[in-house]
């Protein structure tokens, strides 16, 4: 299974300290289950990180964060050498100048989400101002971003700077470029409206550009309503956009899982539909009994995602 969002780096660098209990949640969560994701360093705005200087240090360096966890993977082969994965970096906030992304890049980074849920200097994020767009200096990130083939991750994104970042994208295709654009971990808002999924025009836009949407196992992304049967609530949103898409080649999978976190333990190990350690499992099993052909599990679970972004960047 390809996770289309995993914040396993911003895990290894909390535990970097107990890399015994990194090595072991990683030999749990690989085997015969996620063979391929895209793993990501998260940040926050300044205000919200306040509430997380458990993760990292007051003055954040996200060169030098991102520099320690590729040592530590390939120091103590954190990641089994048969996992393929993608280097994500979720929040630009503490990007210091868009030259870094050049040595960003030679540390693997390959995909990243330029805001989350704040307004920082290259757009806003899902709790920013609705007139809150892409800045003048995003549009530069945006441009730099599709010149060194990193894939762009809107799923963090408001209205505003969604529209902006996918009008700036087609603009660069028609100059011959190829952007590569992406929701990580966003569900449908006709089936669930809440901030973070996405309605039916901005799933379609994402199709246009032959992206792909992770459809995302986290239970609030998935129902609104708490008796909700959540794996029934989960497979309902792939068949959803299944129908608006008109096929699967367009949809992936991702768990954002968070049952390592530290802050409110209880909160974040029951947030899930699934298990991280059996999740392939329980979608594969889901999609065969909502009569999905053998062929099409494969596309949603696996090729999709290596087709369209892991074979691109």
């Amino acid at each position: 299974m390809f996770d289309c969002h995993y914040d396993l780096l911003t895990y290894i660098y909390m535990n970097r300290r107990n890399l015994r209990e990194v090595i072991s949640h990683c030999n749990k969560i690989f085997y015969n289950n996620i063979t391929c994701g895209i793993f990501n360093l998260f940040y926050m705005s300044k205000d919200e990180m306040k509430e997380e200087l458990s993760i990292f240090p007051e003055e954040i360096d996200i060169i030098q964060n991102l520099k320690t966890v590729a040592y530590l993977i390939r120091r103590y082969r954190i990641i089994p050498q048969n996992i393929k994965y993608i280097i994500g970096i979720e929040g630009l906030d503490y990007l210091k100048s868009i030259e870094d992304i050049d040595i960003l890049y030679s540390l693997g980074l390959r995909s990243t989400g330029i805001v989350w849920n704040n307004q920082n200097k290259f757009g806003g994020g899902i709790r920013a101002e609705s007139s809150c767009g892409l800045t003048p200096l995003g549009e530069t990130l945006v441009e730099k971003l599709v010149q060194k083939r990193i894939a762009i991750d809107l799923s963090h994104t408001n209205e505003k700077t969604f529209y902006d970042i996918i009008n700036k994208c087609k603009l660069l295709k028609s100059k011959g470029l190829n952007p590569i654009i992406f929701a990580s971990h966003s569900n449908s808002k006709t089936y669930c409206n809440v901030p973070r999924n996405l309605n039916d025009r901005q799933l379609l836009e994402i199709k246009k550009l032959n992206g792909i949407i992770g459809v995302v196992s986290v239970k609030d992304f998935c129902s609104k309503y708490k008796d909700m049967n959540y794996e029934t609530s989960y497979i309902n949103h792939i068949n959803y956009i299944r129908r608006l898409f008109g096929g699967v080649e367009n949809i992936a999978v991702a768990t954002d899982d968070m049952s390592y976190y530290q802050i409110e333990k209880e909160k974040y190990e029951n947030m899930n539909v699934f298990k991280q350690e059996e999740v392939k499992g329980k979608i594969e099993k889901l999609l065969l009994e909502n009569n999905y052909t053998e062929n099409e599990v494969k596309q949603i679970l696996y090729k999709n995602a290596c087709h369209k972004i892991f074979e691109k960047v």
